[in-house]
């Protein structure tokens, strides 16, 4: 009887250390960035962030970005860009707009 409870708790414990290590295979280690890979930044700089994509204004005023920017073309990012640019500004008036009838 003790015995095939040791081969179940031992049978257990292989099992469970080979999930294991199939599992943390699977997801990739993360590391700090190097000290060559930082970028010291004041207060007072500013940055662009183009590799992020336009801000959008939704309709409530909260912002977001566009979840695929980095899949897109070049003529898709263009395209977007230029109808983004004319709806934030007709939702940024709309917004203002809304604002100062209520106050």
């Amino acid at each position: 009887m003790l015995n095939t409870f040791s081969r179940q708790l031992s049978f257990r414990a292989f099992t469970f250390r080979r999930a294991m290590s199939s599992h943390e295979k699977k997801e990739p280690i993360l590391a700090l960035p190097t000290a060559e890979e930082t970028v010291k930044v004041d207060v007072n700089d500013t940055y662009k962030l183009k590799e992020l994509g336009p801000v959008v204004v939704n309709e409530d005023g909260s912002l977001s970005r566009i979840n695929n920017w980095h899949e897109m073309a070049d003529i898709e990012k263009e395209n977007v860009n230029r109808i983004l640019l004319k709806r934030n500004r007709a939702r940024l008036e709309r917004l203002k707009k809304a604002k100062e009838e209520n106050a």
